[in-house]
């Protein structure tokens, strides 16, 4: 043991192990005081500021303190919520103190008459510092006899120690190991087979990467805690368990087989129900709804990458029949051909310019003062000012009068619109793109044109500053 976690702790001294975090009090407030015969105390620390005055205390009575820290992945409605609560805790600084992080959640549905299954107990021996990612990776290699729920609930240990690390909460509990008083001895898993009264965020993440979802218990349950080694405490042999009949065996596979299947099957269909619906709105949306149009092209967006973790997904690969990357396809497609349509082009009988000129008509402001509301209502939509021109003269000569008409009436509407110049984006095209033929003087009218354009995002946002 080390020097800085032996101080103040008598090796006849009896052991007292403090239950701390935001869970404490709430779901272990029940716990009977500290008892002068106990070989054992448990204590319930019901807020960081109480620590340290307990701590004293205890001290004074000469007992070898230990902590506990009790955590519960469906504990709060959000990620944000649990990484609130945990740097709630990181106010402590006074000794150092040996602590087991508990994890309670429901991976399997085996029941012990109310009790959880517990990957280990927790040993006082143990007081050597640890890492959060060494002691996760010790739970999944944990051996024990193979059944059912053993298959399953390495299944979802799996998938826990996931959450942990892609929700930033592992990252967050390894700071207060590492950043306060507290120093991480062992991570214990406590398999809740009745299951908790609600979901909360670690379910709710199952459910949308793997279409899983853990069950409800009817009623409120306590959580029990951990078995104690103790060196000072006589050996009590474990209950004998009945061992596995390995004729099951067969059975346990295909049944798990079946879940994760039904679930991958769910889950996949969903994203793929989702996708086409919002592929059909897009398709749907006229380009004179904005807003509308905008919003739906984020969300295809998003439920593209939903689609790319599907075909990606570990179980995607075990089965090899997902549509997962098909539908992907399709999205991406949709996507990269769209080509948002002009919602104003001036050209012909709208000219806003004569012919060799960069300067604005006496009636332009009549024909452009329709775009106003337009522009004031999407005040977030970007949108590109494109010129045009025919080809009398020189290529050159014609990008860069092109160029100069979309100034012009990006200037106009920055002046009459309030438009923030940053959501005018120029472009000159010169006589590259006619829209009809240079050889007539109608055509050569036509062709000598502005558009302007909304773009779907900001990454379309190409041109002339």
């Amino acid at each position: 043991m080390p020097a800085s976690l032996l101080k103040n702790q008598p090796a006849a001294a009896a052991p007292a192990i403090l239950i701390i975090g935001p869970y404490a009090a709430k779901w272990f407030s029940e716990r009977q005081p500290e008892q002068e015969d106990e070989p054992i105390s448990w204590i319930v620390v019901p807020e960081a500021e109480a620590l340290p005055e307990i701590v004293k205390r205890m001290r004074k009575k000469k007992h070898r303190l230990y902590a506990f820290f009790p955590f519960f992945p469906d504990g709060e409605e959000t990620d944000a919520q649990a990484l609130a609560k945990i740097a709630a805790w990181r106010l402590y600084e006074q000794e150092a103190l040996p602590c087991v992080l508990g994890l309670y959640a429901r991976l399997s549905h085996e029941s012990q008459a109310g009790q959880a299954k517990w990957s280990g107990k927790f040993d006082l021996r143990k007081v050597g510092e640890t890492t959060l990612a060494r002691e996760l990776a010790k739970l999944l290699a944990v051996s024990e006899p193979l059944s059912c729920h053993s298959i399953y609930r390495y299944a979802m240990t799996d998938a826990l120690r996931l959450w942990l690390e892609s929700s930033g909460i592992a990252k967050a509990l390894q700071a207060l190991f590492s950043g306060s008083s507290l120093r991480l001895s062992a991570v214990l898993l406590a398999d809740n087979g009745n299951g908790f009264t609600r979901h909360g965020a670690w379910a709710q993440w199952l459910q949308q990467k793997f279409g899983l979802c853990p069950g409800l218990s009817p009623g409120v349950m306590l959580p029990d805690l951990p078995d104690v080694i103790d060196p000072g405490v006589p050996y009590q042999p474990d209950r004998q368990r009945s061992g596995f009949s390995w004729r099951w065996l067969p059975v346990c596979a295909a049944l798990l087989l079946a879940m994760l299947l039904i679930g991958s099957t769910w889950f996949e269909a969903k994203n793929i129900a989702a996708a086409t619906r919002t592929l059909a709105d897009f398709r749907q949306t006229e380009e004179t709804q904005l807003q509308k149009k905008r919003a739906v092209y984020q969300r295809l967006r998003d439920q593209k990458q939903q689609l790319l973790y599907c075909r990606d997904a570990w179980f995607s690969r075990l089965w090899r029949f997902s549509r997962c990357g098909e539908m992907a396809a399709r999205v991406s497609d949709a996507l990269q051909n769209y080509n948002p349509s002009p919602v104003f082009m001036a050209s012909g009988s709208v000219a806003l310019f004569a012919r060799g000129s960069a300067t604005l008509g006496p009636d332009s402001s009549k024909n452009l003062a329709w775009l106003l509301p337009l522009m004031q209502n999407n005040a977030q939509t970007t949108f590109a000012i494109v010129g045009h021109s025919d080809n009398t003269g020189s290529p050159e000569a014609n990008y860069q009068l092109s160029i100069r008409r979309a100034k012009a009436v990006r200037d106009w509407l920055v002046s009459h619109a309030n438009v923030p110049p940053d959501k005018l984006v120029i472009k000159g095209m010169g006589d590259s793109l006619p829209v009809a033929s240079n050889q007539t003087g109608e055509g050569r009218e036509r062709n000598r044109r502005v558009e302007i354009i909304p773009l779907a995002d900001a990454t379309n946002k190409t041109g002339e500053p």
